[in-house]
């Protein structure tokens, strides 16, 4: 069944609801809000409900439903578990022309209840047609989490500014994209640090991009405002008053793997891209988080391929280009940009183009890769500190020092696949205990994820027989025993791992 979504205005209705237990205090409470007149009619009430009719906030019959309680009403709602007093209600609604709804009684509904997220002026209403509303209330907690105060307090500073926008633009293909414009522009990020002026200023700049004429009347005044503002500003105004389009590139961190895992700061401005540009270990319902219009660019090396890849200075053009177009240009970077995901180099290289960018931290795989495994990088008992490395640094002539890194509490090797027999035999040669405990993970917090355990002494041959494949990660330290304690694998993640395969 397909129902057709509305908002009511329910302001100086009345409203009647039937039953007088915990459901229909919560519909009367709702109905309140939107400014109903409410009856209700139940032999019981909660307390609430009896405090409400003793203030007069709703008039309260102490009775049964019975035929004729509907006159007058413009909307009821049944909130029993009585379906014969139910029918009877659908009945008389369906005589009178009264909308009903019948909670958890689809049959003698004429409408149903969304599950519904306020915020302020804006309202998110979610409906699953009646057939699961358990799964309504979480994707309305999804909705929580994206909408909150910012975006209420931006809906109710551009409901103050339309009449002023309409007479500044009064074309109305002009204002509409105008509007879209202020809405998917940086105007949110002053509301969330409560610059209100200069959320206003930003409206107000980007109107003179419509207005030429106002626009030049402006410039020195918007040439000192953009001293202050921040990068993805700066750029942008800029860039207008070099007469070229302005842009800005998002370094985001996606995490180890398991989509969940990026942050919630990364996800929002993924959601905004123009253009994406990613690497092999960002998951594909990733990607599809971002805008559906939006670019696409792998610059990864696949698995198995006797390419190099897109060499590094290859990646900076592309980002400087795409940024030049005028273009949110996101550079999606598995684990953190910052640890060893070449995330400076590409810095170096916008600042030395005159990009503006930003960086957004993400979820290391050197502490969540362990963690997914149940293995902690410290303990209180056995390692005080933890140190990371890169594989790549392993294998041939290396600048690390491996007498130290022997000594270190726990080790932990990003990316550490091809060089583990290496890695082993520098650290037994440098005075490591053979027998220090060790384990490997695989394609770690997702589904496929592996892992074996062994010792410094075992692991390489014990990695060798499993036949794993990257992305791995290697951990070193008597941590490694606490994995036994945590049953293995720890609980959390989007899909949950697979468990031990190899143990000494």
């Amino acid at each position: 069944m397909t129902f057709y979504p509305v908002f009511l205005n329910l302001r100086g209705r009345r409203a009647v609801v039937i039953g007088g237990g915990a459901v229909a205090e919560q519909k009367v409470l709702g109905l309140l809000s939107a400014g109903a007149h409410v009856t209700v009619v139940s032999p019981e009430t909660t307390p609430r409900l009896a405090e409400l009719a003793a203030a007069g906030g709703i008039d309260l019959r102490r009775r049964p439903y019975r035929s004729g309680d509907l006159a007058g009403a413009w909307l009821a709602i049944a909130g029993t578990d009585d379906r014969a007093a139910n029918a009877q209600v659908w009945a008389e609604a369906e005589r009178e022309g009264v909308l009903l709804n019948a909670v958890d009684d689809l049959g003698h509904c004429s409408f149903i209840a969304p599950a519904i997220h306020r915020e302020g002026d804006i309202t998110v209403a979610v409906s699953t047609s009646g057939k699961s509303p358990a799964l309504a209330a979480r994707l309305r907690q999804r909705v929580a989490r994206l909408v909150g105060p910012a975006e209420a307090r931006l809906c109710e500073l551009l409901g103050e500014l339309r009449p002023e926008l309409a007479a500044r633009v009064p074309d109305s293909q002009e204002r509409t994209a105008l509007w879209y414009r202020i809405v998917d522009s940086d105007v949110i990020e002053f509301v969330r640090r409560g610059d209100m002026e200069g959320a206003r200023e930003r409206v107000d700049e980007l109107v003179d991009d419509v207005e030429p004429h106002e626009s030049r009347a402006r410039l020195g005044s918007a040439r000192k405002r953009a001293q202050h503002l921040p990068l993805q500003r700066q750029g942008r105004a800029a860039s207008s008053l070099a007469d070229g389009p302005p842009g800005v590139v998002y370094l985001v961190g996606a995490g180890p793997g398991d989509p969940g895992l990026i942050t919630a700061k990364g996800l929002e401005i993924l959601r905004s891209a123009d253009v994406v540009v990613y690497d092999r270990l960002v998951a594909p319902s990733l990607l599809a988080e971002a805008p559906p219009g939006a670019e696409r660019v792998f610059v990864g090396k696949r698995p198995h391929s006797s390419g190099a890849g897109l060499a590094q200075s290859e990646i900076n053009a592309l980002l400087v280009e795409r940024a030049r177009r005028g273009l949110t240009v996101v550079r999606l970077k598995g684990g953190d940009p910052f640890v060893f995901g070449r995330g400076a180099e590409e810095c170096e290289a916008l600042r030395a183009a005159g990009v503006p960018f930003r960086v957004v931290p993400g979820v290391t795989s050197a502490i969540a890769v362990p963690a997914a495994a149940g293995i902690p990088v410290t303990h209180r008992r056995l390692a005080s500190a933890f140190a990371v490395v890169t594989g790549h640094e392993c294998e041939g002539v290396s600048n690390l020092d491996w007498e130290a890194l022997a000594r270190v509490p726990t080790l932990v090797v990003l990316m550490g696949l091809s060089a583990l027999p290496e890695i082993t035999a520098r650290l037994l040669e440098h005075g490591a205990d053979p027998d220090t405990p060790a384990a490997l993970i695989a394609s770690g917090t997702l589904p496929d994820q592996r892992t074996v355990v062994g010792t410094l002494a075992t692991l390489a041959a014990r990695v060798a027989e499993e036949g794993l494949e990257p992305p791995a990660t290697v951990v070193v330290g008597e941590v490694v025993r606490v994995r036994e304690v945590l049953s293995g694998e720890a609980e959390g993640l989007t899909h949950p791992a697979r468990g031990l395969v190899s143990q000494p």
